[in-house]
């Protein structure tokens, strides 16, 4: 099996130190794996590049940052049967790539493999990407646990949707929907896991041992006009609707079950002290994902009597 890694980059500190964490999160040899970068920096920069990864490095495309079109061109250039979609500020755990590699294979039903990252601090900034009861994405549990919560470990699991930041796909399913790139800053990651959930009937699957410290939008942080934006989230939010409103039993029993897990922790642990945590902000979102939990079942429903 051939692997292509795709990395979006102007800054060569950031992509070293990620090539860097390859070399142990990844155990193909050398010539079944390809690390493309689109590069967005100036020459000076690039010529700081150190690729310790073991693997052959190749910058194929210099263009202005645009996240989506630049992961759709390397995508386009890519050779690898399978597609590693990561980010700069990705630091890989040793074996994760190895990891999401055996749960794309292992299961015929998995279209994209997403993964568990955490902070410098080693709370957990994402493992999913779940939606409220007004179909706003955000990230299961971010910075409210310990990446190592028991909750967020264990076996692989499908999910509503996971970020762009660290995700695994088969090419030909990439290439049949790609990134949209309408999308100013965010959200193409949330629109393709329901794409291959919809059109193509596969499943988004949370892979705990696919895992990394992310210094969460180190890069956008430096671009002009990379805030949050409400077109972005707009289109998101019609989305989600949209896909719930026609969504099978099954698709609605993943948006239920990541809720119920999502709630049951907060429950679980509101009176807790952690570093990661306030007792308020607990209360507020185990609230929110009872009003969540309560639609989708509601909906459940409904789709069970149309069955």
């Amino acid at each position: 099996m051939r692997l292509s890694v795709l990395v979006v980059s102007r800054t060569a500190g950031l992509l070293s130190s990620m090539l860097s964490t390859l070399n142990e999160a990844l155990h193909l040899p050398s010539e079944e794996v390809e690390v493309l970068c689109s590069w967005n920096g100036d020459e000076e920069e690039e010529s700081r590049i150190e690729n310790a990864s073991g693997y052959e490095f190749l910058v194929a495309n210099r263009a202005p940052y645009h996240f989506s079109s630049n992961m759709n061109a390397l995508a386009d250039k890519a050779n690898g049967e399978v597609l590693l979609l990561i980010n700069d500020d990705v630091l890989l755990d040793v074996n994760s790539v190895d990891a999401a590699i055996s749960c794309i294979n292992d299961h015929p039903s998995t279209g994209l493999v997403g993964a568990r990252l955490r902070d410098k601090e080693g709370c957990l900034t994402h493992a999913g990407i779940l939606f409220d009861r007004r179909h706003n994405p955000y990230h299961q549990l971010n910075r409210l646990v310990s990446s190592e919560h028991p909750a967020v470990l264990g076996d692989p699991r499908p999910i509503p949707a996971t970020t762009g930041a660290a995700m695994l796909i088969r090419r030909e399913h990439f290439r049949a929907i790609g990134f949209n790139t309408k999308f100013r800053v965010c959200g193409e990651d949330v629109e393709l896991c329901i794409a291959l959930r919809e059109q193509l009937k596969l499943n988004v699957v949370y892979c705990p041992c696919f895992s990394g410290e992310h210094v969460g939008e180190a890069t956008r942080a430096n671009e002009e006009r990379q805030g949050a934006n409400s077109e972005d989230l707009t289109r998101m939010r019609g989305l989600h609707e949209r896909f719930l409103n026609t969504a099978s039993s099954d698709q609605l029993r993943i948006e239920l079950a990541a809720s119920v897990i999502e709630a049951d922790i907060l429950r679980s642990t509101i009176l807790e002290q952690t570093s990661c945590s306030n007792e308020k902000h607990w209360e507020n979102q185990a609230h929110a994902l009872q009003l969540t939990r309560l639609k989708l079942e509601q909906k459940l429903k409904q789709a069970k009597r149309g069955d």
